[in-house]
C-alpha cells in the first residue's frame, strides 16, 4: 500500500504541468456536448422537459445522429465518439499507454475525414494536441451545419402548429 507522501508526491506529479492536450479534449468535448443538447431541446416540443433527462454524452450522441435528415452515416459522429472515448480516458485513468492508443485512434479517423497533410503542427504545441484541436475544429464544424438544420426543422414545426392550431384558441 502507498504511504500518503508517496500519494501526495504523484498528486504533484501529474499536476506539475499544463497539459494542453487534457484541456483542449475537456473543454472541446464540453462546447460538443453543449451543441448536442441544444439540437435536442430544439427537435422535441417540450425542450425544458428533455434537459430533466440527463442524458450522457453518448446517449447525446446516439439521439442526434438519429433526428439527423440526412447524415445519420457521416463519419463525423465516429469522430465525435472518438473525442468521448479520449475525454472519458482522460477523465478516469492516468494510464499513459492507453492515452497513446486513443490519440492514435482519434488521429486515424480524423486523417479518413480530413486527409493526413491537413495535420500541420500548429505554433508552440505538439502534434497530439494541433490533431485534436483539429479534430475538435472539425466537429465542431459539423455540428454547426447540423444545428442549423435543427432549426430549419423548428421553424417548420412551429409554422405547421400555428397553421394546423389557428383556430382552436380563438
Amino acid at each position: 500500500m502507498s504511504t500518503l507522501q508517496e500519494i501526495q508526491n504523484r498528486f504533484m506529479g501529474e499536476i506539475a504541468y499544463v497539459d494542453d492536450l487534457s484541456q483542449i479534449i475537456l473543454k472541446g468535448h464540453l462546447v460538443i456536448e453543449e451543441i448536442m443538447t441544444e439540437a435536442i431541446t430544439r427537435f422535441v416540443l417540450h425542450g425544458e422537459i428533455a434537459k430533466d433527462a440527463k442524458l450522457q454524452f453518448h446517449q447525446k450522441l446516439t439521439i442526434c445522429r438519429a433526428i439527423s435528415v440526412d447524415e445519420e452515416n457521416n463519419p463525423m459522429w465516429g469522430l465525435i465518439a472518438k473525442i468521448n472515448s479520449l475525454r472519458n480516458h482522460l477523465s478516469h485513468s492516468l494510464n499513459d499507454e492507453e492515452r497513446i492508443k486513443r490519440i492514435n485512434s482519434l488521429k486515424s479517423i480524423y486523417e479518413q475525414n480530413f486527409g493526413a497533410k491537413a495535420l500541420h503542427e500548429i505554433e508552440e504545441m505538439n502534434q497530439d494536441s494541433a490533431v485534436c484541436m483539429l479534430a475538435i475544429s472539425g466537429c465542431l464544424g459539423f455540428l454547426h451545419s447540423f444545428l442549423a438544420e435543427i432549426k430549419r426543422f423548428e421553424k417548420l414545426i412551429q409554422a405547421l402548429n400555428k397553421t394546423m392550431n389557428s383556430g382552436i384558441n380563438a
